[in-house]
């Protein structure tokens, strides 16, 4: 069965995501940076998309360096000396190769998801990019309440958790013309 992701990736990726409250708290403190302007919770919407796909973008080349590289390449290797028939591998050790590629996959994209989220959250507090604000339009003393950092959190999570969707909207995307300007895929 696959095993969940180590507790120190999971620790990393909060970390990060700390990393990125704690930063807007800063910035919120040094700088009070106004909230944004939207005309419409439609615009709020397609803001929220092209933010995501920025981050995502700010974060796509950072992924290599994550886990899971050596363990596919073991996995692989696990095969081929499978269909060798090398005497040392066995089903067992190729399930196990196989359980650890998955568990690898897992915290790569925990290790990006808290990435991503520390990020867009500085960027929202740097911005002014306050989703609960814009949605809610108000600057009554309600406001008060909830502290712009913590804003710059909640839009941090909304943008860092839209990573994944759009990074697979945009790898099909990127497919799609490949596949147009060269049909036969050569």
């Amino acid at each position: 069965p696959d095993r969940p992701p180590r507790l120190w990736v999971v620790l990393i990726a909060l970390l990060l995501v700390a990393a990125g409250a704690a930063a807007a708290f800063a910035i919120d403190d040094a700088y009070a940076v106004p909230t944004m302007p939207v005309a419409s919770d439609a615009a709020a919407i397609v803001v929220v998309i092209l933010f995501a796909a920025v981050v995502e973008r700010l974060v796509e080349p950072l992924t290599r360096w994550m886990p899971g590289r050596r363990a596919q390449f073991r996995y692989e290797q696990q095969i081929a000396d499978l269909a060798n028939r090398v005497p040392q591998v066995s089903l067992g050790s190729v399930a196990a190769a196989k359980a650890a590629v998955a568990q690898r996959r897992a915290e790569k994209a925990l290790l990006s998801w808290g990435l991503a989220t520390g990020l867009a959250t500085v960027l929202a507090a740097a911005a002014g990019f306050h989703l609960l604000r814009i949605l809610v339009e108000t600057d009554g003393p309600a406001w008060g309440v909830v502290p712009v950092w913590v804003d710059a959190l909640a839009t941090g999570l909304v943008v860092g958790t839209s990573t994944k969707p759009v990074h697979d909207l945009l790898t099909r995307m990127q497919q799609a013309i490949a596949l147009r300007r060269d049909p036969t895929g050569a």
